[in-house]
């Protein structure tokens, strides 16, 4: 019976690593995506939230504390997707589509 609750443990501890990764490939991937709709310009405040909360999870990563990595990882992620849902919710336009001003609109 001991020998179990070890085994048991030991699948759980080593699932730290794995799940704290995973969090942080999403999180990362949904910063990506955020990017990409020129989040930076639209929703500055939640890409560079996101951009903090994701670095500090690496960090916290590098240090074995997983499960904090992990919860610092998925306050990553939904800070992106508020990102993308605000870009999405102006419409979306890129930034190379704004309007610009010609030589003939400036006279």
């Amino acid at each position: 019976m001991a020998r179990r609750g070890t085994i048991l443990a030991c699948l759980l501890l080593g699932c730290g690593p794995l799940t704290a990764t995973s969090a942080i490939d999403d999180a990362d991937r949904a910063l990506v995506r955020a990017r990409a709709a020129d989040s930076e310009r639209y929703a500055a405040y939640e890409t560079t939230l996101a951009e903090l909360y994701l670095a500090k999870a690496r960090e916290e990563q590098g240090y074995a504390q997983y499960g904090e990595a992990r919860s610092l990882a998925s306050e990553a992620q939904r800070f992106a997707n508020a990102a993308s849902r605000k870009v999405a919710d102006r419409g979306g336009e890129p930034a190379s589509q704004s309007p610009k001003r010609t030589a003939v609109q400036q006279r």
